[in-house]
């Protein structure tokens, strides 16, 4: 099939592709140029449930957790992906080790629908559904994920209209689910991309077909990895390291082009825009979000075959002439070395191992999730100023969800005392739980504030914000006054 301009696309179509797009995330994974695995030990994936609550993948402890990214990161669900019987025997001895245990699961993306009873993982060689109680949307409005950990069972889902030579090859790639459980799909690196309905997902149905194969309306690229459904519904975002293509689900009548195997797609070519930042040095993208007139992409330039820490750019979109324009850097180095610092723009620095973005779905604000693998955290980047004024980096700002506290130890390690904690508990007992207490109690400290506070109670030195955070809990804290 040929490539259409994008003014062939129906104007309500191309505003929900390139403009006013204030809820839509495309959470594209890329391999870098510079390998063709996902590389890195920690949160590889993330699915906002809501503007509070994040699903999160993390492959350092091979388990999903519910992140409350309104308290400080307090882990309010998880659940362990493989069978606990095959759990370390010594866990210090895999502490920081990026070798994976043969019977983990090493998952790299996770997805669901609003309505959906079933969470999907992908891992680099299969894909896993997670049978749930009821669906994480519901759980997030009542505020308990105690069922995700009591009432969930994991199996391996490979459908039967997919093809068994993709299967254990190392390259599947990132899961996304339509929020309204309309569709789903799958992307292979070399394979292309494979459907399945998420309402239903069994091996038999007819909805799971190779619905895109390498080739088709130019998506030739040989290493399709990132894939998202746009905010519309209307398209998939695929993307590579160098392109992204949006390709459309639904033609003028409503109906999915991909139901009867027609490929449509409009290819934006990345590097061609960014390239000049660096000297012309070739680049390779990870990830995008777009909201309204702007597109955020997770990068890095390639030097001498190094990949140094990413960094987050911003093109911008021209409806007269129906193009991206004006590629800046608007937080992050992407020369430098990898690095865990946070602050403002181009001051802020992110490990190398970053492949999935998401955007909080918030009317008021404009925050990009990047899953920071190994830093193990996840990073607010709060890029409202730069959509709001169009300014080039206007009150870019980076900021930590530091939620990886000794949960390694807590899950595997084999005495007193962790075997007696959960992640849940560890969360309540170092004060990150506080906010469930409600807003009012929450209390701000500055550098110099909590300086003289920590001097009082003789630590001598800056408390770290575990220790704040469970003083405050405890009640040890001086008057709010």
């Amino acid at each position: 099939q040929r490539k259409p301009r994008l003014s062939q696309f129906d104007r309500p179509e191309r505003e929900a592709i390139m403009k006013r797009w204030a809820l839509s995330t495309l959470s594209l994974l890329i391999t870098p140029a510079v390998t063709n695995a996902v590389t890195g030990k920690g949160p590889t994936g993330v699915h906002p449930i809501n503007d509070r609550y994040l699903a999160v993948v993390d492959s350092s402890i091979d388990s999903i957790l519910v992140v409350d990214g309104n308290a400080a990161g307090a882990v309010v669900g998880h659940l362990v992906l493989h069978d606990r019987n095959n759990d370390p025997s010594d866990a210090d001895a895999h502490i920081g080790g990026h070798e994976p245990l043969s019977s983990w699961i090493n998952p790299i993306s996770i997805s669901t629908c609003d309505e959906c009873k079933h969470l999907f993982i992908t891992s680099p060689d299969t894909m896993y559904r997670v049978a749930l109680e009821r669906p994480l949307a519901i759980m997030a409005q009542n505020h308990d994920f105690s069922a995700l950990n009591t009432k969930s069972t994991v199996r391996e889902f490979w459908p039967n209209n997919w093809s068994q030579k993709y299967k254990g090859d190392g390259l599947l790639r990132m899961v996304s689910v339509a929020p309204d459980g309309s569709s789903a799909y799958v992307s292979h690196s070399k394979g292309g991309v494979f459907s399945f309905d998420p309402l239903e997902p069994v091996e038999t149905s007819e909805k799971a077909k190779h619905a895109i194969h390498v080739g088709d309306a130019g998506i030739d690229e040989q290493e399709i990895n990132g894939i998202h459904h746009t905010h519309s519904l209307k398209n998939l975002v695929l993307t590579s390291s160098k392109y992204v293509h949006i390709v459309k689900l639904k033609d003028d009548t409503g109906v999915n082009p991909l139901d009867d195997g027609s490929v449509t797609a409009y290819r934006l070519p990345l590097d061609y825009h960014c390239d000049y930042l660096y000297g012309g040095n070739k680049m390779t993208f990870m990830d995008t979000v777009i909201i309204n007139d702007y597109a955020f992409v997770l990068g890095h330039p390639i030097e001498r075959g190094i990949h140094n820490g990413v960094a987050l750019y911003r093109l911008t979109w021209d409806e007269f002439q129906e193009q991206w324009h004006d590629c800046v850097q608007v937080a992050g180095s992407g020369v430098e070395a990898a690095d865990w610092v946070d602050g403002t723009g181009k001051e802020a620095r992110f490990s190398m191992t970053p492949h999935d973005i998401a955007l909080l779905p918030s009317m008021t604000s404009h925050t990009i999730v990047v899953a920071d693998v190994d830093n193990r955290a996840l990073r607010y980047v709060d890029v409202t100023g730069a959509v709001e004024t169009g300014d080039q980096t206007q009150g870019v700002s980076v900021t930590s969800v530091a939620y990886n506290e000794d949960l390694f130890m807590v899950l595997y390690k084999k005495e007193e005392p962790w075997t007696t904690l959960s992640p849940e508990t560890v969360m309540k007992t170092d004060g990150k739980s506080y906010y469930h207490s409600g807003e009012k109690g929450i209390m701000n400290l500055n550098y110099e504030d909590a300086q003289e506070e920590c001097s009082r109670v003789g630590i001598g030195r800056i408390c770290t914000l575990p220790e704040i955070r469970a003083r405050f809990a405890r009640g040890q804290y001086p008057t709010v006054s």
